[in-house]
């Protein structure tokens, strides 16, 4: 009977999954709407390109921190009510741009933003995912969850982009860019409402009235798992963050057209769904850091594919077909980013603990690839420069692969006791 319960409990709760899939993409929808409607944001707010780029600092600046602190709020108080306020409150804020506030304005709210997306909601988000599923059922869950944000952004993206177009063709660009403003501040405002009404969350189980659990995470910190665990976020997440260079690449070296190039960027969204669920519905039937095993292994040949494919026009198809090694095997891997959790022997409520030292640290890549890339661009011209970034993307996915190998053998009585249970 127990069996049964646990192999039940994600289907009781689909609805829930589907509207925290749906939250998971949209509520970064407006931090980062300014990058694609880039020149309607500047003309309809009057910025400098300098102050373009001081909003993406104000939120990622505080993003950083949040992701630390993210983890212990998430243990401190109920994931409903921090989901809630978090996907409410970045709506309303949304709003606020329909009023056209200058520059400090823009500022301040772009930095909130890092709080309420970051600080008040990953972590949580994290939290309920695992709540939601049971203990044989986290590679599923977070497979779904990264493969239906995948489908998310697509359907989004290409709805918003008529909706933008219709009203700038019959109306005006200003009014245009309302347009995305309301539809983005609205939707995120209504699953705040949803996550509240259907979110069903368990007993809240909180010892301590301190922010950080002190003893916790110590604990986490002293379990060689934890910096295992960091190193195959790290790895993977250097390929999610740098994988757009491929699109020059493509255009530089192969001789491709701009439309093509991009259309090699654009490819990965279309691998991500199939590499997280094929991926998580694995994971749940052979171990979730098996599967991550196996992903690094292809994405490493991926990788080697697209080093040694001459750059030669007629041969394009083999770096396509290595490009879609490379990008579903590092979504594969990224969907079980947090899966492998429940193998680390990571209590569920100080999830938020534990994910305070795993996202910082593991994330922390996205501001250390692209400096990477612009040295090697600077220093190697032509083919060369990217070449050798890849290869030291190709490295660290080796990294990542030994990591996963380790994170296997120290897990290994805990992986057996899960597949027990199935």
């Amino acid at each position: 009977m127990a069996v049964a319960k646990q192999e039940g409990k994600l289907k009781k709760n689909i609805i829930t999954l589907l509207i925290l899939i749906i939250s998971g993409a949209m509520v970064y929808a407006l931090p980062y709407f300014r990058s694609y409607y880039y020149d309607a944001f500047v003309e309809c707010f009057n910025l400098t390109d300098t102050q373009m780029g001081a909003l993406g600092s104000a939120y990622g600046s505080f993003a950083v921190i949040a992701y630390f602190l993210g983890g212990f709020c998430a243990d401190r108080w109920p994931a409903k009510k921090l989901l809630t306020l978090s996907l409410v409150s970045t709506g309303v804020m949304g709003l606020i741009l329909l009023l056209r506030p200058p520059y400090w304005g823009l500022f301040v709210i772009h930095a909130l933003w890092g709080i309420t997306s970051i600080l008040t909601f990953w972590n949580a988000l994290v939290k309920a995912l695992r709540s939601i599923a049971s203990s044989s059922e986290q590679g599923r869950v977070f497979g779904l969850f990264e493969g239906g944000r995948g489908i998310t952004n697509m359907v989004q993206s290409a709805l918003i982009l008529a909706l933008f177009g219709v009203v700038s063709n019959n109306v005006s660009t200003s009014a245009g860019l309302n347009a995305v403003i309301i539809a983005y501040s609205v939707v995120t405002i209504l699953l705040g409402l949803l996550v509240w009404i259907f979110y069903k969350e368990g007993e809240f189980k909180r010892e301590v009235k301190a922010l950080v659990n002190v003893p916790e995470l110590k604990r986490v910190l002293k379990m060689s798992t934890t910096w295992l665990h960091v190193l195959i976020i790290f790895c993977s997440y250097a390929m999610c963050c740098s994988y757009f260079y491929i699109t020059p690449y493509t255009t530089e070296v192969f001789g491709a057209t701009a439309v093509i190039g991009a259309a090699m960027g654009y490819f990965s969204q279309y691998a991500r769904p199939i590499g997280c669920f094929v991926s998580g519905f694995a994971a749940d039937k052979i171990g979730s850091s098996k599967v991550c095993a196996i992903a690094y292994v292809i994405m490493i040949i991926g990788m080697l594919g697209i080093i040694l494919t001459p750059g030669k026009a007629s041969l394009i198809w083999l770096l396509l077909v290595a490009c879609a090694a490379v990008y579903a095997s590092m979504y594969a891997c990224q969907s079980m980013h947090f899966a492998i959790m429940e193998e680390g022997d990571y209590p569920e409520e100080t999830t938020g603990t534990a994910t305070a030292i795993l996202t910082p640290l593991g994330y922390s890549v996205e501001a250390i690839a692209p400096l990477v890339a612009g040295m090697c661009l600077d220093r190697w011209a032509g083919a060369q420069g990217y070449k050798v970034f890849f290869v030291i993307l190709t490295i660290t996915a080796c990294v990542g692969l030994v990591a996963t190998l380790l994170w296997m053998a120290k897990t290994k009585d805990r992986r057996k006791e899960i597949l027990a249970k199935k």
